[in-house]
């Protein structure tokens, strides 16, 4: 049998995501009706078990079913909830702001580092992989740098399967992700070399961890490297 590719593998599984997705939005599915059983998809989809349960997975993340162990998947809601905290504002714009953000992020992002390492899937742990590789070509081309940064912490994230670390992932970080390394990725040509070659080698040292699923190994390349885009962040702002 041809082994699939991780690319092909992350494209099934979104083609399984939007399509299932779509219905259960379109109202095929209604709130607290079950989804077909796993190996009804497989035959459906043509596609292998871990494809389908990674599909269920990233429909979970969205908010659209709960997964109930031995039971099946059941929907939960037919739109995507958008999060809302209501004691962050929508725009960060002062440094105080931006630096007590990065310390919340710091103890939210350790722990999913650990639980990702924990209960990353094979399939999860490629799509990690692979987002480390599109940073590290995104450093050396310098071109969208920041956002495949971002990515690569989201696909961290979905590796914890609890939504709720993404949906805040997602509301807090890209203040910090895209606002404040906007000067690093734009900096002086000597200082900015050595901090990317250290951004390249903090995020290395991370997805490695989570591969080898050691969750404390995780947790401290996480801590050291959101430590370090403090530091940077501080000097750059200076």
């Amino acid at each position: 049998m041809t082994r699939m590719s991780a690319s092909q593998n992350m494209s099934l599984t979104e083609k399984i995501q939007t399509n299932l997705g779509d219905k259960i939005r379109g109202g095929a599915y209604h709130v607290g009706e079950k989804l077909p059983r796993e190996k009804d998809l497989v035959s459906t989809y043509g596609v292998s078990r871990t494809v389908v349960r990674e599909a269920l997975a990233q429909l979970r993340a969205e908010g659209l079913i709960e997964i109930k162990h031995g039971v099946g998947a059941f929907v939960c809601s037919q739109t995507t909830p958008e999060m809302k905290i209501p004691f962050l504002p929508d725009n960060l714009q002062k440094r105080s702001d931006l630096l007590e953000l990065l310390e919340l992020r710091k103890g939210v992002e350790i722990e999913a580092a650990g639980l990702a390492a924990l209960r990353r899937s094979p399939a999860q742990n490629e799509r990690i992989q692979e987002a480390f590789h599109d940073f590290k070509e995104a450093l050396r081309n310098n071109s969208g740098a920041s956002e495949k940064d971002f990515e690569l912490h989201r696909r961290i994230a979905e590796a914890t399967n609890n939504r709720f670390y993404l949906e805040f992932l997602d509301y807090i970080s890209r203040q910090v992700t895209v606002n404040a390394p906007r000067s690093l990725y734009g900096g002086e040509q000597s200082r900015r070399l050595d901090q990317l070659n250290a951004l390249e080698d903090e995020h290395r040292q991370l997805v490695e961890a989570i591969r080898e699923q050691d969750p404390e190994k995780s947790r401290s390349a996480m801590r050291q490297h959101l430590k370090a885009s403090e530091d940077r962040f501080m000097i750059l702002k200076e």
